[in-house]
């Protein structure tokens, strides 16, 4: 009887570790090719694929019926969870560079522009312009 009831008891301590979740510690992971606006910047159209395999990198998935397709995936897991993930394509033809298809671009958190700045010079000029107009009207 002891026996089954310290089965029970570890079996329901095992259990309950699954909602534990805060204590666990989960790294942060970085999968795939990661590919800058530089890089793509670089790229044009008729290069060939060794010129593009310089800019780029090896690809993450080449696809082994269609040699005239590159694909490049970029994850970004924090904690578990997945915060980043972008795809590029590079299509080819002869060998040759013919389009590149950017998408599937995910972030939780996107990138906010940054809000104008007006120098105090700037509203002079401004208002100036402004009174202008309505003395030459």
């Amino acid at each position: 009887m002891a026996a089954k009831i310290f089965a029970l008891l570890t079996c329901l301590l095992l259990a309950g570790c699954s909602y534990l979740p805060t204590i666990l510690y989960r790294i942060d992971v970085q999968q795939g090719n990661v590919v800058s606006e530089e890089m793509i910047e670089k790229l044009k159209p008729g290069m060939t694929k060794s010129q593009v395999l310089f800019v780029l990198g090896s690809p993450l998935i080449m696809d082994a019926f269609r040699d005239n397709r590159w694909d490049y995936v970029y994850l970004f897991r924090e904690k578990g969870e997945l915060i980043e993930q972008k795809r590029m394509t590079v299509f080819f033809e002869d060998d040759m560079l013919v389009n590149i298809e950017n998408y599937l671009s995910f972030s939780k958190d996107p990138v906010k522009p940054k809000p104008v700045e007006i120098k105090p010079d700037a509203e002079e000029t401004q208002t100036d312009d402004a009174e202008a107009k309505k003395v030459g009207h």
